[in-house]
This record gives structure tokens, sequence and C-alpha cells, in this order.
């Protein structure tokens, strides 16, 4: 593809091979005598054993070449199709668990299929989705509109931090409702330092809010769930003892006031507080977008949510 065998891909000779390089800020110079796609070859081996800023994608500067890869402005001069060009590519990246795709700016940009890590920008920073995301957004949206808190759980947030890096999603469901504690869902997390800390999520499917006329019932059950939540105590089977969870996620389809946030934390001491982390129907769908973009959820038979029938 570097050097345009492909046919969706310009035309490179050595001259232009060593202009790619140095557009990518590397300074390689093809020999003139090395057959060139065996010395691009060679090159990128040399670059696939960089730096990584993001483990679940290739080196920096393999980064850097893929955005090199898909200029338009080469292609534009080539007189080629930019969107065969990332056809082809995502027809091998695909086989390794990456994929393509060109931003609202047209620059490349790679995710990584599984957990949705993509080659935009650091972790902490926040980027527009791109239309493919923001079509997944609007389907996620659709399905919340019918979907049980059940049906949240299993069908979106355990594949969620599934691909987020948790180890050992449990959801208990509706069936254990006496067993769970306070936890609609618990998992566990490795740091680097191989130290596991667990978390747990009390999960909502309506807006929580604790005004009059939004009700503060269901935001003064959160709350009891949450403290029991901290209290009790989970059995890890890979461990084989019992643990305390570290912080207990609350989640809902719907949105979180401000006031139900504030209602929740002035009834909790330092202590608690520090443990609780809020997710709300927006930040939830943006999360989803990003890392949820191949999950298929046309054909997800719904449960009849037993808490909304009407007699």
């Amino acid at each position: 593809m570097v050097v345009g065998d492909k046919m969706p891909f310009p035309k490179r000779t050595s001259y232009y091979i060593t202009s790619f390089f140095r557009s990518c800020d590397m300074d390689f110079q093809h020999d003139r005598q090395t057959t060139k796609w065996r010395w691009v070859l060679d090159v990128l081996l040399k670059l696939d054993e960089g730096v990584c800023s993001h483990p679940d994608l290739p080196s920096d500067q393999l980064l850097r070449v893929f955005k090199e890869l898909l200029n338009p402005i080469s292609f534009l001069k080539a007189e080629k199709d930019i969107d065969e060009a990332l056809d082809e590519l995502n027809k091998w990246l695909n086989l390794r668990g990456l994929g393509a795709t060109l931003d609202g700016t047209n620059t490349c940009r790679i995710r990584n299929l599984g957990s949705g890590t993509m080659s935009s920008s650091n972790r902490s920073e926040t980027r527009p989705l791109t239309s493919g995301e923001l079509a997944q957004r609007k389907k996620v949206a659709d399905f919340l509109e019918s979907a049980s808190e059940d049906d949240f759980t299993e069908h979106l947030l355990v594949p969620l931090f599934r691909r987020l890096g948790f180890h050992r999603v449990t959801a208990t469901g509706h069936k254990e409702k006496l067993l769970e504690f306070g936890k609609d869902l618990w998992m566990k997390f490795q740091l680097p330092t191989g130290h596991w800390i667990y978390f747990c999520a009390q999960i909502k499917r309506d807006k929580l809010d604790s005004s009059a006329s939004g009700g503060s019932k269901n935001v003064a059950n959160v709350l009891a769930q949450a403290n029991m939540a901290i209290g009790h105590p989970i059995f890890d089977s890979d461990a084989n003892r019992t643990v305390l969870v570290d912080h207990v996620f609350v989640i809902s389809a719907g949105e979180i006031t401000r006031a139900a946030k504030e209602w929740i934390g002035s009834h909790l001491n330092a202590e608690k507080r520090r443990h609780i982390i809020f997710m709300d129907r927006d930040e939830f769908l943006d999360h989803a977008a990003r890392i949820l973009i191949d999950l298929n959820l046309e054909d997800v038979p719904l449960e009849l949510d037993l808490d909304d029938v009407p007699f």
C-alpha cells in the first residue's frame, strides 16, 4: 500500500517513498537498489517495535504512517479514490482487530475494535464522534427507549465494561434481587502493579432526581442501595475469598440531575462519598458510541419490565 502496488493507492517511485517517510517526520531514505516493497517492509517492522502510547493500538510511529497513507492530498494528485483505499486497508486491519476511519477533517484514525480505543488523541481528551459513531449512538438511544433494566445491564453495560478492560463482569439480574445487596453488577479491574480493585454498579432505567416534582423516592432508594453495596462484601471465586468493593457506579439510562448528585453526596460521609462514580444517559451513550460501535442490537429480544406493568 505504501509503495502503491495495491490498485487504489498512489504509485510511489523510490524518490516518493523517501518523501512519504519524511512527511511522517522519519529520516528513512530508499537506497534505490533494494526492492521497494522489501525495503518498506523492513522499515515498517522497525517502526512496529516503537513506543505505544495506547496499549490497544500499534506503535505511535506506525499510527503516523497510517495517517500519511490515507492523506487526501495524495489521492487528489494521483486521481485515486480514497474510499476504495480505506476499504482495502480495513480488509487487512479488521483481521487484526483494528479498523481505520476518516474523521471530520479527513484524517485517518485507527480504532481497536474490541476496546474502542482510537488514535485520535490521548485518553483524557474528548473528541467529536464520527458519523458512524453518531449513528450507533442513536441506535443505542432507541434501544434504551424500550429496554428493561436487565436489558440495559446485560446487553449494553456488560459488553461495555468488558471492552474497557474489566474482568469477571457479572450481572445479578432480577432473579436474584434478594441476594444482590445493592449490586446490580460487579466486576474487577487489574492495576499495572498486578493488584485488583473491585467495582459494583447500581443501575436504574429512569431519571434520578431529588426534586419534589421528580420525586425523591428513587434517589433515596439509590442512596440506600449504595450504602448497602459499600458495606456488604462480594465473593471472588477466582481468589476464593470475600472482598469489599472499592467503588460504586451509579448508572442511569436517564438523566442524573445535579440536585440528585448533591443530595446523595450530602447524605454520605466523606469516606463513603469518595466511593461513588456517576454515569448518566449522555455519558453512557458517548462511551457506547465509541466502544460498542459494532454491537448489533436489532435482533436482541427485549424483556418485559415487571416494574412498569400498569396492573
